[in-house]
C-alpha cells in the first residue's frame, strides 16, 4: 500500500494533478490497453507489468531524457519495443529523423501503431546483428526481455541488419544519438565489424545485458579503447559523449 502510494504521488509530481491522476488510475488502478499522454498523443499498451514498467521508465523517470549540446538530426533507436523511447525522443528532439528497430513481430505492430502519426519515424521490422540476413527469434516470457542468435533455438526467424547497412541505406554520415537496448546482442556488435559504424556514433545510450550474456560489458569496453569520451550513468543506461 505505501508502495502504491508514493508511486501515486510520483504521477502526480511528473505529470500534474489532473493527468497524474488519470493515467495512475488507468494504468495502475483499472489499466486499459489506450492511454492519451499531454504532448505524445495516443498511447497503446499491453495490460501487464512489461509495459507498464517501460512505460514508468522513459514517462516517469525519464532514463531518456539526455541533455545534449547540440540538436541531433539522426537518432537510432535499436531495439525500440512498442516505440515508448521512439516517442519520446521525437518530443524531445523533433527535429530528428529517428530510425527505430524492433524484430518482433507483436511488439513492432504496436511500435507502428504509436508512431503512425510522426512522419520523422522510420520503423523497421528487423533485429540488429553482426550480418544481414537472417537470425532465429529466441522468446521469453517478457515482451521486452526477446534476443537473437544465429543458433536455432526457436521456430521464428528473423531479418537482420548490420548498422553499417542502416546508415548506408539512409545515406546517414553522422548518428548523433544511437540508443542500444537488444538484449545482449551487444556482445557481438561490439566484437566485429564496428569499426565500420562507431566511429560516425556522437552520443551512444546503451542498456547493457551481462546479467543474460556476460561479455557484454568487456565487449563495449574493448570497442571503445583508442576513443576520447565521457561516461555518464543514468539509470540502467550508460550514455557515453564521444569527444
Amino acid at each position: 500500500m505505501k508502495n502504491k502510494i508514493l508511486l501515486f504521488l510520483r504521477y502526480l509530481n511528473r505529470f500534474g494533478l489532473y493527468e497524474g491522476f488519470r493515467l495512475f488510475y488507468q494504468l495502475n488502478i483499472f489499466p486499459v490497453e489506450t492511454i492519451y499522454l499531454k504532448k505524445y498523443g495516443r498511447i497503446n499498451l499491453r495490460k501487464g507489468e512489461c509495459d507498464l514498467g517501460t512505460f514508468n521508465q522513459i514517462f516517469l523517470d525519464r532514463e531518456y531524457d539526455i541533455n545534449l549540446n547540440f540538436e541531433p538530426k539522426i537518432i537510432i533507436d535499436a531495439g525500440a519495443n512498442i516505440g515508448l523511447t521512439t516517442l519520446f525522443f521525437s518530443q524531445k528532439f523533433s527535429s530528428a529523423t529517428i530510425i527505430s528497430i524492433e524484430p518482433e513481430t507483436e511488439n513492432f505492430k504496436y511500435l507502428q501503431k504509436n508512431t503512425i502519426g510522426f512522419s520523422n519515424v522510420i520503423a523497421l521490422n528487423k533485429a540488429i546483428w553482426i550480418k544481414d540476413g537472417s537470425v532465429f527469434l529466441v522468446k521469453s516470457n517478457s515482451y521486452d526481455s526477446h534476443s537473437v542468435s544465429e543458433l536455432d533455438e526457436s521456430i521464428d526467424s528473423v531479418q537482420s541488419i548490420m548498422l553499417s547497412t542502416i546508415l548506408e541505406n539512409y545515406n546517414v554520415d553522422t548518428v548523433d544519438v544511437l540508443k542500444i537496448d537488444i538484449e545482449g546482442a551487444e556482445r557481438e556488435i561490439f566484437s566485429e565489424n564496428f569499426q565500420t559504424w562507431l566511429p560516425k556514433i556522437r552520443t551512444l545510450v546503451i542498456e547493457l545485458h551481462d546479467r543474460f550474456k556476460p561479455g557484454c560489458s568487456m565487449s563495449l569496453f574493448k570497442a571503445l579503447d583508442g576513443y576520447n569520451y565521457s561516461l555518464s550513468i543514468k539509470g540502467e543506461l550508460l550514455i557515453i559523449n564521444f569527444i
